[in-house]
């Protein structure tokens, strides 16, 4: 054996056993482990009470993953419609949740809606992007959502907000045809986030 040999072959051995202490022990802990997230053990009712301050005007749920189930329960509440700013990032809402929030004509007073990091895709983007329920809307936040152009268009054509001054699309996949269209369209916001 060479002497290169001879000092190399003790440190890739440990490299080894290293590595496969912690893909054995990782991999145990992956399987065993239990979703914390599961949603029909939330209690709903106790996470919405936690989320509210500022006198119901608030409501943050941000990475509680209530999930369209979650949506659905939230806008049978009668507080909602006291609420000014709602933060639902990181939820796991889906299209389903984006089209039951659309629909729904509890969100009079709601001035900034957080929708970050969920699934609404193009279907649930074109659905808030036509829905009547948003009138006092200003701040909207619908970054890395896996929308793509037609969603994010969807914005650009829009009657229904009003109010908005500033829009955040950031994360998604939109081309430059489709930014270039939104900056020209929608040039009278205070902000429009892409990027």
């Amino acid at each position: 054996m060479t002497r290169r040999l001879r000092t190399t072959l003790p440190s890739l051995i440990t490299v080894a056993l290293v590595l496969l202490f912690l893909w054995t022990g990782a991999r145990a802990q992956f399987f065993e482990q239990k979703d914390v997230f599961d949603q029909s053990e939330l209690d709903y009712e106790k996470i919405f009470k936690e989320g509210l301050s500022a006198n119901g005007k608030t409501l943050n749920l941000s990475g509680k993953k209530i999930g369209d189930k979650g949506v659905e329960i939230l806008l049978s509440k009668d507080f909602l419609k006291k609420v000014t700013k709602l933060d639902l990032r990181y939820n796991k809402i889906s299209e389903r949740g984006a089209k039951l929030m659309a629909a729904s004509k509890a969100f009079g007073k709601l001035k900034s809606l957080e929708l970050k990091h969920n699934y609404l895709l193009d279907n649930g983007a074109e659905a808030l992007a036509q829905s009547e329920g948003f009138s006092n809307i200003e701040k909207l936040s619908m970054g890395w959502n896996e929308v793509r152009d037609a969603g994010a268009l969807a914005f650009a054509k829009t009657k229904t907000f009003p109010k908005l001054k500033k829009l955040d699309l950031r994360g998604n996949f939109l081309s430059n045809k489709t930014k270039n269209t939104l900056k020209k369209d929608l040039a009278h916001l205070k902000s429009l986030k892409l990027f």
